[in-house]
């Protein structure tokens, strides 16, 4: 097996049970909540419809902090292998949940397992790809994650999902689409033999220079390559892993974690959780009538525009495209409150035909910008500002800070949709500006830096008070 074949298909079995699980879960109730209240007899807007959407953050809090303990400890091989027993406990049980306590507990527990999904998959690839791909890499990481949007939408459109019964009880379709998550898992297991351990990991946390410069061998196809990486893993690695108390007391490190937790923020609290699981409601209250169709055209366009954004990475560089993401996704949600409340507000006496049109357009919006920019940034980032040896623990507080942000807005959102209505979307574009101006003022640019520079800056913007980035653009 060549070197390229073996760093595809190393790429191919982390993003399919990795980022496509945790994409797949991510939109897996958009379209189905109102079965489960169905079969489950709940009523609309109960405090078990947000559980059960809520369950997955819930879970993947825990997942998220831990992932980068349990991969420092066991490897990330052992630790991705290990993590489909969650997915497959919970996907038995969502499949075939006979009352809404073991649909949630199956919903939490394959959210432990996406949250140690978002921790180690990322880390994985930042570790086996080349230097020169990074930024790519990082971006089909959150591709993968579009499609299992995509595929969640479709699935669950009323023309798959549904047939002729009346009772969906006795509709087994439902019970089926829940469990689809058992294929790309047993994907994954077929896969990882065949795939190498993380040199990083070999080197650092086991201490076997050996062994490491043979896997980057087969990973780079040439020894020049692989000497040379060793060489800046000597020079610019501790020969220790990072404890917790230096990543809370190091000054830089400090830095990167506040950093890293405001783009894990920027990116949940935007919104985007509430589009993909709310979005056939959303339509709905702006007066578009094919609900269906509109939703499944949100999850295409979402992987075209991650897909147009891949080039983009390491030319425009991820700071730009953060602050152009956030910038028009602040403006779409004016046009969504403007749209809903037309629609819904007999005060404001402008509804009609154009306000479907106008939400729609906003969303589109959304998620072009979004995908560009706060849907990928911040994991990239995230892997530029930590060294090597702090990588693996800095990484679980900040997927940590992602899944409890996740949490907030979807044990919340659909309160606060129906006590604020439209003004909600004021609530989305307030946060996006908050998040926009912490972008400007502290993010730094990482596009095409070598590790020692980009530590280099990172240590220079600590010892500055404040600790701005914006001095060096």
């Amino acid at each position: 097996m060549n070197n390229l074949t073996k760093v595809v298909l190393s790429i191919l079995m982390d993003v399919l049970g990795c980022a496509f699980q945790f994409g797949f879960q991510t939109g897996v109730l958009a379209n189905t909540r109102k079965i489960l209240v169905a079969v489950f007899e709940l009523p609309e807007s109960s405090i078990y419809t947000s559980v059960m959407v809520s369950g997955l953050p819930i879970g993947g809090i825990f997942g998220g902090l831990l992932a980068g303990i349990i991969a420092d400890k066991i490897g990330r091989k052992k630790c991705i292998l290990a993590n489909n027993i969650g997915v497959i406990v919970g996907a038995i049980l969502m499949a075939v949940a006979y009352d809404r306590y073991s649909f949630i507990i199956g919903r939490v527990i394959i959210g432990f397992s996406c949250g140690v999904a978002t921790g180690i998959g990322p880390l994985y690839l930042a570790e086996i790809a080349p230097s020169e791909i990074r930024g790519a890499i990082g971006v089909l990481n959150q591709l993968t994650i579009t499609i299992g949007i995509f595929l969640a939408f479709v699935f669950s459109l009323d023309s798959v999902i549904l047939d002729d019964s009346s009772d969906f009880r006795d509709n087994p379709r439902w019970n089926i689409y829940f469990a689809i998550p058992l294929l790309f898992s047993l994907a994954q297991m077929c896969l990882i033999p065949f795939c190498p351990e993380s040199p990083n990991w070999i080197f650092l946390n086991q201490g076997q220079e050996g062994q490491a410069k043979n896997i980057l061998i087969r990973l780079r196809g040439s020894v020049e390559s692989a000497e040379e990486e060793i060489r800046l893993m000597k020079e610019h690695v501790k020969p220790s892993v990072t404890t917790v108390k230096e990543l809370f007391t190091t000054p830089h490190l400090l830095l990167g974690l506040a950093i890293g937790i405001g783009l894990q923020g920027a990116q949940q609290f935007s919104g985007a959780v509430a589009i993909f699981n709310y979005a056939p409601d959303i339509f709905k209250s702006s007066g578009v009538k094919s609900t269906d169709i509109a939703t499944a055209t949100t999850g295409l366009l979402l992987i075209v525009i991650t897909l147009v954004s891949v080039p983009l990475m390491d030319r425009m560089g991820r700071r730009t495209l953060m602050i152009l993401g956030q910038s028009f996704m602040a403006g779409s949600f004016l046009l969504l409150f403007v749209s809903q409340s037309c629609f819904t507000n007999t005060s404001w006496a402008c509804g009609g035909g154009w306000t479907g049109y106008l939400s729609i357009t906003g969303i589109f919006i959304f998620i072009i910008f979004f995908a560009i920019g706060p849907g990928s940034i911040p994991w990239l980032i995230v892997g530029d500002i930590f060294p090597d040896e702090a990588r693996g623990k800095a990484s679980s507080v900040c997927v940590g800070a992602n899944w409890i942000s996740q949490l907030m807005v979807t044990l919340f959102y659909e309160k606060l949709s129906v006590a604020l209505h439209a003004n909600i979307f004021l609530l989305f574009f307030g946060l996006v500006v908050f998040f926009l101006v912490l972008t400007v003022l502290f993010v730094p640019e990482t596009k095409q830096k070598p590790v020692s520079t980009i530590l280099a800056e990172m240590k220079e913007q600590a010892r500055a008070c404040p600790p701005l980035a914006i001095n060096r653009h």
